[in-house]
């Protein structure tokens, strides 16, 4: 009894740790047909999963460097980045106004954005990312990893903040926010707390919020100038 107490503990943390490939998941148990599926067909149907699962994110990432990939001499001409005459996007004036998060100009510190890209213009440099008509929009430089290849632009709202049915809302934008624990004391209370926590310190209060709209909710990046991701 104890050893099937421990075969179903064991599976059920198994499904817990793959919650993040559900729709896979649902396709192979679909498969296996559950209802006669005993735990050993279950162990074998998950092994299959993790090694897609993993095949499926060695792909993605082995293919990160296999998009457009340009080498050349990296140009700065009125206010735009340039390699063998294609236009880069690099991100708006607040990523650029942000501290990079790695080292690209190889000068032994952590610069603003622009600063780095600054100690790479005319240098040779391999350029990847994706491009959308005479537009490259860069994921990677030197190999090193730069930034999501999409274009966002962050947008900023201003308003009472209101709690409804258990979602924070401003001006009727509703704010996805991260989950967890802050890293900063944003509602000034003198604690770290849950990001819901710190919202709900700041309820019925006036704030400033910035981030990225999708599917007319906002992304939140930044509470009143403090990171919130």
């Amino acid at each position: 009894m104890a050893s099937i107490f421990y075969s179903v503990m064991k599976m059920k943390r198994m499904y817990i740790a793959l919650a993040l490939a559900g729709v896979i998941a649902f396709a192979v148990l679909a498969d296996a047909g559950m209802g006669g599926t005993n735990v050993k067909e279950i162990r074998e149907k998950m092994g299959k999963l993790l090694r897609l699962k993993r095949h499926i994110r060695e792909h993605i990432w082995n293919n990160a460097l296999n998009q457009t990939r340009e080498e050349g001499i990296l140009e700065y001409v009125n206010g735009s980045y340039y390699i063998n005459g294609i236009e880069l996007y690099v991100g708006n004036e607040w990523f650029m106004n942000s501290i990079a998060r790695s080292d690209y100009d190889g000068d032994g510190e952590y610069e603003y954005v622009w600063q780095e890209l600054e100690g790479l213009v005319n240098t040779e440099v391999v350029i990847n990312g994706i491009l959308k008509g005479d537009v490259l929009y860069v994921s990677h430089i030197n190999g090193i990893w730069y930034r999501i290849p999409k274009q966002a632009e962050i947008e900023e709202i201003e308003g009472i903040l209101e709690n409804i049915n258990g979602s924070y809302y401003i001006n009727g934008t509703e704010l996805m926010i991260k989950r967890g624990f802050s890293k900063s004391d944003i509602d000034r209370d003198g604690s770290l707390e849950r990001m819901t926590e710190e919202l709900n310190g700041l309820l019925g209060e006036e704030i400033k919020v910035d981030g990225i709209m999708h599917d007319g909710k906002m992304v939140v990046i930044h509470i009143n100038n403090i990171w919130a991701r």
